[in-house]
């Protein structure tokens, strides 16, 4: 059977041994005029549930492949639509904060300071049972703000990189709850938003899947409960076993 366009973009993107996010970005330095496709782009592409229409040729030019051929998938429709699975990648922002700068500035990022980060966000927790939110807030986005400057402007391999946004996301999870606690559900959802995408970006399904739960359990107490049971169910899913025990309880809940 003919492939979709989609299903024909992951299989070449995964020949390559690219991440969504790696495609994106080859797509966005081939088209340097134009807004840059997003790793939820590629997503969205690969599902189905959008087609890349303007950039097929841009496609074509980066996997190395005929355009025609993505042409001819394009047009081969599904035989049934599969039901919307949503995943933790739905639920994250467009514009990614999390963009390495195109030219990096910053010093050179070793383990030493990504132990330093470590420390800190160990601080944060404990400082967390005995500080009240309101006053534990500006502290929190100062750490958190300091670790997004230090991955994006400073210079580090992979690991060190992958290790750095693992300590975003576990610092974004702690200040969005100390921002849910006090009150400021807006800004807990703009941080456990970054949170998700830090551990994403990472491959840490599970604290992708901690984050996701915790921004679950707000919507569940605010008002957003149909929200709250997919976003639980995504975050089920990006964790798999090791799944956050807030995502479990939602996830039942929803079951009956």
């Amino acid at each position: 059977m003919r492939e979709t366009v989609g299903a024909l973009v992951r299989r070449l993107r995964l020949a390559r041994g690219w991440s969504q996010q790696r495609l994106a970005e080859a797509l966005a330095q081939a088209a340097p005029g134009r807004i840059p496709p997003t790793r939820n782009d590629v997503s969205r592409w690969e599902i189905g549930t959008r087609s890349p229409r303007e950039w097929l040729p841009f496609l074509a030019q980066v996997l190395e492949v005929p355009r025609e051929l993505l042409e001819a998938a394009k047009a081969v429709q599904s035989p049934e639509p599969a039901p919307r699975v949503l995943t933790v990648a739905d639920f994250l922002p467009d514009d990614d904060l999390l963009a390495p700068l195109h030219s990096r500035t910053g010093r050179r990022i070793g383990a030493g300071q990504v132990a330093d980060l470590a420390q800190r966000v160990h601080g944060l927790r404990l400082a967390d049972d005995v500080v009240y939110g309101k006053d534990l807030i500006g502290p929190a986005l100062r750490e958190l703000r300091a670790a997004v400057t230090l991955y994006r402007e400073g210079t580090h391999t992979d690991a060190v990189g992958r290790e750095l946004l693992r300590a975003i996301g576990e610092l974004a999870q702690i200040a969005g709850w100390v921002a849910s606690d006090a009150g400021e559900h807006a800004e807990a959802e703009r941080i456990y938003r970054l949170g998700m995408s830090a551990a994403h970006a990472a491959g840490d399904g599970v604290l992708s899947g901690n984050v996701a739960g915790s921004l679950a359990y707000q919507w569940s107490n605010t008002g957003r409960a149909n929200d709250a049971v997919d976003l639980a169910r995504a975050a089920l899913d990006s964790a798999g076993p090791d799944a956050p025990p807030k995502a479990r309880a939602l996830a039942r809940t929803a079951r009956r």
